[in-house]
């Protein structure tokens, strides 16, 4: 079995954005929980069904199969005809509900498709995208728009900036946007996940929809550029 091979969250509550589940060990049940029921992965929506779809691995290969579910599973925008095995291949779109919840299909190293997707955005050759940080308006300006953001959000944007295409740890992130939290120079700020993620949440739904932050699952953060090369003015 390809031990890198992974599901990453395009839209899903309670998962963020950008997140991996792994697909370590199979079959791997995706549903919604109910009172004596827990699927492997378990989506908070009523309209997926607690058994919706589910993944398998035979000969090599991964497949999606949908359960019966009440609402449709979908393959690459193509309702699959349920308890029929569909193959999964690299960048497969799998979305349960009518695209209510939607995931990509990976069977690539992370680190190594990282490596090639910023190399291709640096060869090519559409318009850079112009950004500015004012730090005393606390505002991000992008191709000569303004959003403004509070003190944390700021923080945490410039953090994110200076280190953008890069892997930033939710540790790092921590100590600059907290920095009153912290006692000795080897502490970690006493900052909860919730606080955390309703952060990046806040940023993501104010900041240009050219940027992304993507989540890496229980680790940090990296800020990216959706095709464009980011030039700071």
């Amino acid at each position: 079995m390809n031990t890198s091979s992974c599901l990453i969250i395009e839209r899903g509550t309670p998962f963020e954005k950008g997140e991996v589940i792994p697909l370590h060990s199979v079959p791997i049940i995706l549903g919604r929980k109910g009172k004596e029921w827990e699927p492997d992965v378990s989506f908070n929506n009523a309209f997926v069904s607690r058994q919706h779809a589910s993944i398998y691995y035979e000969n090599g290969q991964f497949y999606l199969k949908d359960l019966s579910s009440k609402h449709g599973t979908y393959l690459n925008e193509q309702l699959l005809e349920p308890n029929h095995l569909a193959l999964l291949k690299e960048a497969d779109k799998i979305s349960l509900a009518k695209d209510i919840i939607v995931l990509s299909f990976s069977s690539s190293n992370l680190e190594e498709t990282l490596e090639l997707t910023i190399f291709a955005m640096e060869e090519q050759t559409n318009p850079s995208l112009e950004w500015k940080l004012d730090p005393l308006k606390q505002s991000l300006i992008v191709q000569g728009d303004h959003y403004t953001f509070s003190e944390k959000e700021y923080k945490c944007l410039e953090i994110l900036f200076e280190k953008r295409q890069q892997f930033v740890s939710k540790e790092e992130v921590k100590k600059y946007v907290w920095p009153e939290r912290i006692y000795s120079p080897e502490q970690t700020p006493d900052v909860s996940s919730d606080e955390l993620n309703a952060l990046i949440y806040r940023i993501r739904r104010k900041i240009h929809e050219g940027i992304s932050i993507e989540t890496i699952k229980g680790k940090g953060y990296i800020l990216s550029v959706n095709g464009r090369e980011l030039i700071n003015k």
